[in-house]
């Protein structure tokens, strides 16, 4: 019984708020308009920056071991033979899938090739080639040779990215409530740009992992601060046209995402083009 009032004292409050207090203090107004209209920019920069994940973590459609010449014996001329028998004798040939991607033949003190000899396997000891990934070059897979043994590194780097979001969302958002919705913004802002960069300069893959679930995390505090600022300045019977125009500009980025990766070609070009308009909303300090 005494929840059921409170609850309704709650609504009575905000319906008291909204007819009554809102429109006194300039309502739905120019000043309001023009804070509105910049807080939909933010939303595009956010999106940029979470949707590019997708290309950082792309697996090429094809990759191989790197053919080591040191494993093959030294009797070996490599001028007898085509680039696709030089390939199979130094490349595992797994049953029935073709050449291993993950394992190449060791022979080496081997003197000849005639399969009397037992031959072994190794791990792929000088790296791998890939094929072109899609918009990109190279990514956070090619640039540290996340596949095989290394494969499971993928997914923990995108469960750490959302988790990163998740906390944001629950501290920042509690922030943002005791700091106010300008500050917990302007900080979010700030330490995200920061934290972008950072991820440009990333030198191994626990590095890039660390600085992506950080900037993730403010990423969720720009996100969150200026969605509830947007609503908290816009009217009820404006509300919906404020908060689809915001998401509008989320698409865009969406769909500008694939451009920029052709135009980047490597990942940290691309990091740095998402990480631009972070660096640009800085300026909302003034």
């Amino acid at each position: 019984m005494a929840s059921g009032v409170s609850v309704s004292a709650s609504c009575r409050l905000q319906m008291d708020y909204e007819a009554k207090i809102f429109p006194q203090s300039g309502g739905y107004g120019r000043y309001n308009r023009v804070v509105v209209v910049f807080s939909w920019f933010p939303t595009f920069a956010v999106m940029l920056n979470l949707f590019s994940d997708v290309f950082y973590t792309l697996i090429p459609s094809m990759y191989r071991c790197k053919p080591d010449p040191e494993q093959l014996p030294s009797s070996f001329l490599l001028s007898n033979y085509s680039k696709q028998d030089y390939l199979n004798l130094t490349l595992f040939w797994a049953n029935g899938s073709g050449l291993s991607p993950c394992e190449v033949w060791y022979n080496a003190n081997i003197s000849d090739l005639s399969g009397e000899v037992p031959q072994k396997t190794a791990s792929c000891p000088t790296g791998w080639e890939y094929s072109t990934v899609v918009g990109l070059q190279s990514n956070f897979v090619t640039e540290w040779n996340l596949v095989c043994d290394d494969y499971w590194k993928i997914p923990l780097h995108r469960i750490c990215f959302m988790m990163g979001w998740i906390v944001g969302y629950v501290f920042l958002g509690s922030l943002c409530d005791w700091l106010g919705r300008r500050r917990g913004f302007l900080l979010s802002i700030t330490l995200s740009s920061l934290f972008g960069v950072a991820v440009c300069l990333s030198s191994s893959a626990v590095v890039f992992l660390l600085l992506r679930l950080c900037q993730g995390a403010f990423l969720a505090g720009v996100f969150v601060s200026s969605y509830i600022l947007r609503l908290e300045l816009s009217d009820p019977s404006h509300r919906l046209m404020v908060a689809m125009t915001g998401s509008f500009f989320g698409v865009s980025a969406e769909l500008l995402l694939p451009g920029f990766a052709v135009l980047s070609r490597d990942w940290p070009i691309l990091q740095a083009v998402a990480t631009l308009p972070l660096l640009l909303l800085l300026s909302y300090w003034w």
